[in-house]
């Protein structure tokens, strides 16, 4: 390899795809690509993916990103000093005594371990104590529970148990790992000690020697391999650390450095994070909210995660045609819209701009997949009140953006309980993108909205992460902290005075004070639904179980 060049590779396995970024030290993208894959659903409450997808696209992203920055900067796989991967999270897949999965991946959004969670209620507060989090379905030991369980032979076939990146950081490297982050997301490990709890591992029945040792995530676990160097274009002999979650990589690229740094993640679901300093918040008392560890010494990542929220998007995209919407944003006056998905999106984007404050009278709540925090309940399901034979397309694309903003708000007023209340609220991933929503968001919250230029997300933190496990960068903390320094903060946004950023090239979106009133009634509208509804959900699932059995 080339020394001192600086340049790493970062991968993000998502829910609806791989991205795959080559960057500098910095964080600095020089190329990337992106696939998509799919998601199998399992109704009611399953959701499964291939995990040799989740590698096939990977192969292909680092290929066509390594070409692109060969092509754009010179710099290549010789040049390449680490990778790094971040994934959604938990998904976990097992492997068999040959490392080739048993069966299909049970991704983060299955929730079909919730017998499992109620056959050991007893042992909730053991659980709370131990990891910090609830005993729910979402978290990895509930599923392999279900699994076991379900299918026995996976007891007789299985010899590993790996998560998303960690399927993927094995395949290139033949090792299987994992990551304090994800360990931290299974409910089989303490969190205090960083080790797995026997007496965890044995309430949820599994087998201790499936699981590999956890390390930090800029620990480097092992090698680019032969076969693996074939298809991706990576050097045999490659460094790859132990990489981190998605949530955690994302709250890196947006330089959550500090305790009470806040940033919100929207790609398939809309994630909240803070950094804590550990043991300033009593595990006990986090309420809705989720806990792991992250990667940055003496921190921990408390978060609340919703379900849905671009996925909604992707599935407005794709059960009701994009040609339309093409069509309606050209002449909102989109220029060089196109087949991608990203153009897709941003046409949604400028499409909803046209479309008034409160959407017309619509109100929707994103629980299509049911929802995690603030409400836990798989049973939830998504609803759009307020329509009206005067209902326009653009007003229910921005009531998506609407209500996922309403759902970001109820998060924050769940973060706030605990004492966190951000100044400002920094967006990072997919979703920032798009400047309608950004500023939705702005407007709902009434919190300043600050976008990283060029933000990617996590394939850039996982990025900083694999700088750090190779010495690139020396430390990570202060290289996380430099990228929430503005060098002049005076910038206004699209929504405010001042232009579209500041000196940083960070773009700031600030709230309406007009927009934030209205939107506070609308917010109180959305707040009263749920609690309306869910006797509803109750009686809906009933009539979905009868059905399953007639």
């Amino acid at each position: 390899m080339a020394g001192g060049s600086g340049v790493v590779v970062g991968v993000d396995v998502g829910t609806t795809g791989v991205k795959a970024v080559v960057a500098d030290a910095g964080g600095r993208v020089l190329a990337e690509a992106g696939e998509e894959y799919a998601t199998r659903y399992v109704p009611p409450h399953g959701a499964e993916q291939d995990p040799d997808d989740w590698w096939s696209a990977t192969a292909r992203c680092v290929a066509r990103a390594l070409r692109s920055s060969a092509a754009a900067t010179g710099l290549g796989a010789a040049d390449v000093e680490c990778v790094g991967v971040s994934s959604q999270a938990p998904s976990v897949v097992v492997l068999d005594r040959s490392g080739a999965p048993v069966g299909p991946a049970l991704l983060w959004l299955d929730r079909r371990g919730r017998a499992e969670c109620r056959a050991r209620s007893a042992a909730a507060g053991d659980v709370v104590a131990a990891t910090g989090n609830r005993m729910d379905a979402y978290f990895a030991a509930p599923k392999l529970a279900w699994l076991l369980a379900e299918h026995p032979e996976v007891r007789r076939a299985g010899a590993a148990v790996v998560m998303a990146n960690g399927y993927v950081v094995h395949r290139l490297t033949g090792v299987p790992t994992c990551d304090t982050g994800h360990q931290g997301l299974t409910l089989l490990a303490d969190l205090d000690t960083g080790r797995w709890s026997d007496a965890l591992v044995d309430l949820w029945g599994v087998p201790r020697g499936w699981l590999p040792e956890a390390v930090h995530p800029t620990t480097v676990v092992g090698r680019v391999g032969a076969e693996a160097s074939r298809v991706t274009g990576l050097l045999a002999g490659t460094p790859v650390v132990a990489g981190a979650v998605d949530g955690a990589a994302a709250a890196l690229e947006a330089g959550l450095a500090r305790h009470g740094d806040v940033c919100e993640m929207t790609g398939q679901s809309t994630v909240v994070n803070a950094a804590v300093e550990a043991g300033r918040l009593r595990r006990d008392a986090l309420g809705t909210m989720s806990l792991l560890p992250y990667p940055l010494p003496g921190h921990h990542l408390v978060y609340g995660s919703m379900v849905a929220t671009g996925g909604i998007l992707r599935w407005f995209r794709d059960e009701f045609g994009d040609r339309e919407v093409r069509a309606a944003a050209g002449s909102a006056g989109l220029v060089g819209a196109t087949d991608s998905p990203d153009s897709v999106f941003a046409a949604l984007d400028t499409l909803a701009g046209t479309a008034p404050v409160g959407s017309g009278g619509l109100v929707l709540l994103p629980y299509f997949l049911g929802e995690r925090s603030p409400v836990w309940n798989a049973d939830a399901r998504g609803a759009l009140v307020g329509l009206t034979m005067s209902t326009r397309r653009a007003e229910v694309v921005r009531a998506i953006f609407e209500g996922t903003a309403y759902g970001l708000a109820h998060n924050l007023d769940e973060l706030a309980r605990l004492g966190l209340r951000p100044e400002v609220l920094r967006s990072v991933g997919g979703g920032a993108r798009g400047r309608t929503w950004t500023q939705i968001k702005a407007d709902v919250t009434g919190l300043p909205v600050e976008v990283p230029p060029n933000t990617r997300g996590a394939p850039v933190g996982v990025a900083l992460v694999a700088a750090a496990g190779v010495g690139l960068v020396a430390d990570l903390a202060r290289a996380v902290a430099a990228r929430s320094d503005p060098e002049d903060g005076s910038g206004g946004g699209p929504g405010g005075p001042g232009g579209p950023g500041d000196g940083s090239g960070v773009t700031r979106y600030r709230p309406d004070p007009g927009r934030h009133e209205a939107y506070q009634r609308y917010y109180a509208v959305y707040r009263e639904l749920y609690p309306a509804l869910r006797r509803s959900y109750d009686l809906l699932a009933e009539a979905r179980a009868a059905g399953a059995q007639a």
